[in-house]
């Protein structure tokens, strides 16, 4: 069944503070959806206050009716990327794109099948994945988060004279399955059959921490050069069992200078549990078939018309005018308030001082 979104919108009153929502029950929800999977929309209702002069009063509806714009987008992106199931709606495009070449489409088509459970799906996919969810690995945030660690990874195969490898889509959405389940269980998934590094915490430049094993690594081939040997065969510290302990230290380094590589792919969790962030890099699970170039291209198409950043970022802009003009009138007729209330007292002073004048007379 398609999936489908639910949009349970709830109204608040500005001046009484009462809210009124509809209410959605579980078994009416879609197949796939469950009560985190809704999204919920507040809509502001403007009261007049006669308290206030018309020109605030026409400042607050002003303000209100830029934030309920801005809800109902927020509310609207969520919700067709919920629909979609998020970097899921990206592997269908580019599957059914028929500029692609049938590599390409196939390698999507292996992608869309990984994160929606329908290929080598592991025990802990229901638990622990959540199709378009913003924090999961899925959503085209984390997604589109992820372009960077790209660029940091091919400085470091060209610093070390080693070959570029292409993106797979499939070495992504694996990736973003070990994501989703390492932000729930700090370890390894061990589920799919690919080389994986791991690191919490590290949003901002995961692979610097793993090259960070570097000198772990020159340290130990110092104190015994026969472990050079295994520079580009780290595997072989662990199955040959020549230093088990030594690769727990450095695999992560060793997995991204690998001359071997041909295919990679990176995710983010931005979920909140033992850590505020999951990051994954998985590779050699599918095929090398798309540049790096051309795949940030097209999660950067996709992000901008999933994520509508323009018209969010216009909607935020007239909300934030509408805070400064409703603040310049408040101001405005506080000051015509001081005013006025100043001419009166004098006038009141000055009929007094009349009245005692009429007095003596």
């Amino acid at each position: 069944m398609k999936r489908k979104t639910i949009l349970m919108c709830s109204a608040l009153l500005a001046l009484a503070g009462l809210m009124t929502s509809t209410h959605v029950k579980a078994d009416d929800l879609p197949e796939r959806m469950n009560p985190n999977n809704t999204v919920s929309i507040t809509r502001k209702v403007f009261v007049y206050n006669h308290k206030q002069s018309a020109e605030v009063n026409a400042k607050l509806k002003a303000l209100i009716d830029a934030q309920n714009a801005l809800s109902e987008l927020k509310g609207k992106i969520k919700g067709n990327e919920l629909a979609v199931g998020g970097a899921s709606g990206f592997f269908k495009e580019i599957a059914e794109n028929t500029n692609m070449s049938e590599d390409q489409k196939n390698d999507a088509r292996a992608a869309y099948m990984i994160v929606n459970g329908e290929l080598d799906a592991p025990s802990w996919y229901d638990k622990d994945v959540n199709l378009g969810q913003a924090n999961d690995a899925t959503s085209v945030k984390n997604f589109y988060a992820t372009l960077p660690y790209y660029d940091q990874y091919v400085k470091i195969r060209q610093k070390y004279n080693l070959s570029v490898p292409k993106v797979s889509l499939a070495d992504v959405a694996v990736a973003m399955m070990d994501a989703d389940y390492s932000t729930h269980v700090v370890d390894h998934a061990r589920h799919y059959n690919a080389s994986e590094n791991l690191a919490w915490n590290y949003a901002d430049d995961p692979n610097g921490i793993w090259m960070g094993e570097e000198s772990i690594w020159n340290k130990a081939v110092k104190k015994n050069p026969s472990l050079a040997q295994y520079k580009n065969l780290g595997y072989g510290l662990l199955y040959l069992q020549v230093d088990s302990e030594l690769f727990e230290q450095v695999g992560h380094y060793l997995n991204l200078i690998d001359p071997s590589t041909s295919s990679y792919g990176y995710a983010l969790n931005t979920e909140s549990n033992d850590y505020d962030n999951t990051e994954s890099w998985d590779s050699g699970y599918g095929d090398p078939v798309f540049s790096v170039d051309e795949f940030k291209k097209l999660v950067t198409d996709y992000y901008n018309k999933m994520e509508l950043p323009d018209q969010v970022k216009a909607a935020k802009a007239k909300v934030n005018k509408a805070k400064k003009d409703l603040a310049n009138a408040k101001k405005a007729a506080k000051k015509s308030k001081k005013k006025a209330k100043k001419h009166v007292k004098k006038h009141v002073k000055h009929a007094r001082k009349v009245k005692r004048t009429h007095h003596k007379r």
